[in-house]
């Protein structure tokens, strides 16, 4: 076994830094500087050469190996390692940017392979390895108090929710707070970029400081946690979710002051663990007599404002403009993600001109070049949970699509299952709820669902695409025409005036199926 702790390893010493780099640790003046891991091994690399100008594309191999990523993905972490080491603008001290080329580190540098001084050992049994937050969080102050409540009297508990809620950013925030209640710090693992389940347990052991091999990984993941006080934040567990799932359980069973903080789509389904359902962004009601002072008392129009004029200074909402950022934000469903890259629109189109092209939102909703490459699409943010779905869930949540709002499960069963097996349909129902790509949504009397707009438009997309969207589009209709013929009876109409029902009945299937029932119920359009 293999603890890079036991070990001697590098250092680097620069100014009042120290990097150790096995231990994935910067210290400034005995006290750990928060950094990612992507950043620690850029910094890294340019301390291994200092004077040396690498490569854009050195720097992204070495912190990003056999994976493709966007430029931007350097240029965010360049900015998080220049803030963590006090540079500010015209105040230049560790990094230059070589214009054309790349960078260079320009200060001293001493290496030695060294031992490690008991400061160094004290700071990294107190340290944590939490990205640094990039933007403010707005609206999550409830969800934030209510988590840590919850994680200070249980051991195990998963965020949940769609993509884009907002679940690692109120993971990271939660962790930051809870890290007075923990001897040992508080380690965050991104499992994101974790393609085989079977290197979970070593991508755990990494991200804590350790030395070793996946083979042995989970038992030496074990033995050093056994006796260790500590929070693990499993960032991005649904697609590797049974593994994510094995690790957690042994953990738990294994070391007693370790607590668990994991972040998914679907929650782990293990012993013990508490389930928060992260919910949307709280969005304005649609209506004329909202004015735009008004909107900040909502989460989603406050992240809108702020993030439309974070990227336009001038950017300025007039009153009669507020009943349309109020629609944004609801046909949005108060997804933080969808709502900033929206945001960043806004200067191109102004609120109404992006209210009008929000019908072709998957191809707008685009531009982000920091975080992960799931995130900088609203598409790529639903592919991933789409791509992870077994095939009779993904045409289950393409024949729901042709619900325009809520739904029954018997009516979920007739449009989704077809000719299927209705106890399949109804299993398969249950886990696109448990992954987060339905709602469902509970009553005094009755469970009824739906899916989120955003969801919505991307399922329907792919409905039109099939070769059963006809089919889905009969039968959807014949639902609607079966149901104006029971309340037409109910309420005693004949049988020439039961017709018209009928009508109105066949022409919202074809309305439904190509998603343009919305166009029709908006309030600020009809204005």
């Amino acid at each position: 076994m293999t603890y890079s702790l036991e070990q001697t390893p590098r250092s680097f010493a620069f100014g009042p830094f120290v990097l150790t780099p096995e231990q994935q640790l910067l210290v400034e003046d005995q006290a750990p500087v928060a950094l990612g891991g992507r950043a620690l091994d850029i910094l890294t690399a340019l301390v291994e050469r200092p004077g040396a100008v690498l490569t854009k594309s050195e720097l992204i191999a070495r912190a990003w190996p056999n994976s493709i990523v966007e430029e931007g993905n350097l240029k965010v972490n360049i900015a998080a390692l220049r803030r963590a080491l006090g540079e500010t603008a015209g105040t230049l001290r560790y990094i230059a940017t070589v214009t054309g080329r790349g960078y260079r580190f320009v200060a001293p540098v001493q290496s030695a392979p060294g031992s490690q001084s008991d400061a160094e050992s004290r700071a990294f049994a107190a340290s944590s390895n939490l990205p640094p937050a990039m933007t403010s969080i707005i609206g999550r102050a409830g969800d934030i108090g209510e988590i840590l409540t919850t994680l200070s009297a249980e051991r195990a508990l998963s965020i949940v929710g769609a993509g884009g809620i907002g679940k690692t950013t109120v993971a990271v925030a939660v962790a930051e707070r809870f890290a007075a209640q923990v001897q040992d710090g508080v380690w965050f693992v991104d499992l994101a970029s974790v393609s085989d389940p079977t290197l979970a347990p070593q991508a755990i052991a990494q991200a804590i400081g350790l030395t070793t091999q996946p083979s042995i990984a989970l038992g030496d993941l074990l033995d050093h946690l056994r006796e260790r006080s500590l929070l693990l934040v499993l960032d991005n567990c649904e697609h590797v979710i049974e593994a994510a799932a094995s690790c957690a359980r042994r953990i738990l069973a294994d070391a007693p002051d370790v607590r668990i903080l994991a972040t998914s789509r679907e929650p782990l389904r293990i012993n013990g663990e508490r389930v928060y359902r992260l919910p949307p962004l709280d969005a304005p009601p649609i209506g004329p007599w909202l004015q735009a002072e008004g909107l900040m008392a909502f989460p989603a129009a406050q992240l809108f404002i702020e993030r439309a004029t974070a990227r336009n200074r001038m950017f300025h909402l007039a009153d009669d403009d507020a009943p349309v950022v109020a629609e944004i934000c609801q046909r949005l469903d108060g997804l933080a993600l969808a709502i900033e890259l929206a945001a960043t629109r806004a200067d191109a189109f102004g609120v109404r001109e992006l209210l009008g092209l929000l019908d072709g939102r998957f191809r707008l909703l685009s531009g982000l070049r920091s975080g992960p490459e799931r995130h900088q699409t609203l598409t790529a943010a639903i592919d991933w949970s789409y791509n992870l779905l077994s095939d009779d869930e993904r045409a289950i949540l393409r024949r729901l699509s042709i619900f325009p709002g809520a739904f029954s499960l018997e009516a979920a069963c007739l449009i989704a299952g077809a000719q299927c097996d209705l106890a399949k349909t109804v299993d398969d129902l249950a886990n696109l709820v448990d992954k987060s790509l339905v709602t469902a949504e509970l009553s005094a009397s009755q469970v009824s669902y739906r899916l989120l707009d955003t969801t919505r438009a991307y399922a329907l997309r792919k409905l039109a695409e099939s070769d059963e969207a006809d089919s889905v589009g009969e039968r959807y209709a014949q639902h609607l025409a079966d149901d104006a013929r029971t309340t037409a009876e109910r309420n005693g109409l004949r049988p020439r005036e039961i017709r018209p029902a009928l009508a109105i009945a066949v022409a919202a299937s074809g309305s439904s199926l190509h998603g343009d029932d919305r166009v029709a119920r908006s309030p600020v359009r009809a204005a």
